[in-house]
């Protein structure tokens, strides 16, 4: 989390801005000289330079919220309220809301008229949407559930981040231990009889920590639980978010920390770079279109990516449906349309991209949940034969800045959800 203009608080969170990544592909500015010099301008009150700055940085980081809202900020200390209202007004017209508080420049903005009916379609979109229902339950909260996968036959793996153990759930409440990671448990994709399983020793994992950092790449035999294969990647500069498994048996594995997409195939050299862009900066969900050869890689803070498989080239897809495309955690690909998980998003959602017949951009964006009650932070999912089902409770805000539990909001048992898609 970046944090600069002292003025304002940390955000957890991201948003639209008014232009699209695709429109200037490579920033002539890196976000971090932009936000140092921005910084620095905001010290000395030149106005100008801060609003130069900022615009800089956002297109670097184009659906970041913390950058947003210093743009708005600093367009109502120079004098340009038309331009401050007109990001709001994007902001919600894709659906999303924004807390304008920490300046009493932002209270001049709250005062003007031109202010209600933009803060009234934000309150609009904060609404639920969607009747989602329960698909299984289980009532341990210990986990933080990230990862999850269909055991094709009516129950699931379920993966923890907090103590690296896969176990298996069944509908009637029953609960087995397949397994336990050295790491927490990231991602899983279940292959024949064989779990693959994305797993770093980082972040919330409570045990292991006397081990250097590294992220794995697992795989445990379905029946016993026995570790079949793992190949480790060590240092603090890479961590694991998400997998897919091709025809051939190659994995690909999502790097959020350097960033970079890496493949593994077995062989001498187990693990490679396979595609890596100055663009990207925080990767989280994979999705696979083997047949099509695509990788669709789903960027926090940039957006979405497709990569040819053939040759690890990458291409930003395109916001052509004007959609909010950032804070997408769990990705899905389904008959030209990909499903995302919007947790970094206000408010978050489940929403469904329809893309153009060449794959290279998003055409229309449909809600189709967000903002159900009973979530704490969604986060995976997997599509099933009738529904897309994930986890809607991975507990990610119970836990404070060093991993202890939060006492004012509290784990929530685990809830594996439905939605249509």
């Amino acid at each position: 989390m970046n944090t600069l203009l002292p003025v304002l608080f940390v955000f957890l969170a991201t948003a639209c801005v008014n232009r699209d990544v695709t429109e200037n592909p490579a920033p002539a500015l890196s976000y971090q000289i932009a936000m140092t010099q921005a910084g620095a301008a905001f010290e000395i009150e030149d106005w100008d330079s801060l609003n130069h700055n900022l615009d800089a940085a956002q297109l670097a980081r184009p659906y970041s919220l913390y950058v947003l809202k210093n743009r708005i900020l600093a367009r109502s200390l120079a004098g340009r309220t038309d331009e401050a209202f007109a990001l709001i007004e994007q902001a919600a017209e894709r659906g999303l809301t924004l807390d304008l508080n920490g300046h009493e420049a932002f209270d001049l903005l709250k005062a003007d008229p031109l202010y209600a009916p933009l803060k009234a379609r934000m309150v609009e979109n904060q609404k639920p949407i969607g009747t989602p229902a329960v698909f299984l339950r289980h009532d341990d909260t210990s986990l933080l559930p990230e990862a999850i996968a269909d055991d094709g036959a009516g129950g699931v793996y379920v993966g923890s981040v907090r103590n690296g153990e896969i176990i298996h759930l069944l509908r009637d409440g029953t609960r087995s231990r397949m397994a336990t990671a050295p790491g927490g448990v990231f991602d899983l994709e279940l292959r024949g009889h064989t779990i693959w399983a994305a797993v770093n020793n980082q972040l919330a994992y409570v045990g292991g920590k006397e081990q250097p950092p590294f992220a794995a790449i697992m795989a445990f035999d379905q029946v016993t639980g026995a570790i079949i294969h793992e190949t480790r990647m060590t240092g603090a500069d890479v961590l694991f978010g998400d997998i897919e498994i091709d025809a051939m048996g190659a994995v690909y594995a999502s790097d959020s920390s350097t960033p970079r997409i890496v493949k593994y195939s077995p062989g001498p050299d187990a693990i490679i770079e396979f595609a890596i862009d100055d663009r990207l900066v925080n990767l989280q969900g994979i999705a696979l279109d083997e047949a099509g050869g695509h990788l669709f890689v789903a960027d926090y803070l940039v957006g979405l990516f497709v990569i040819n498989l053939a040759d690890g080239v990458v291409r930003p897809i395109r916001n052509a449906a004007n959609a909010h495309l950032g804070g997408i955690d769990g990705l899905y690909h389904h008959e030209g349309a990909l499903i995302g998980i919007q947790n970094g998003s206000t408010p978050q959602r489940i929403i469904r991209m329809e893309l153009n017949d060449k794959a290279d951009a998003v055409v229309r964006l449909d809600v189709i949940q967000q903002n159900i009650d009973t979530w704490n932070e969604p986060t995976h999912g997997y599509l099933a034969h009738d529904a897309f089902r994930y986890i809607a409770t991975s507990n990610w805000p119970s836990y404070d800045d060093a991993w202890n539990d939060r006492t004012d909001r509290p784990a929530k048992p685990l809830l594996v959800m439905t939605a249509p898609y």
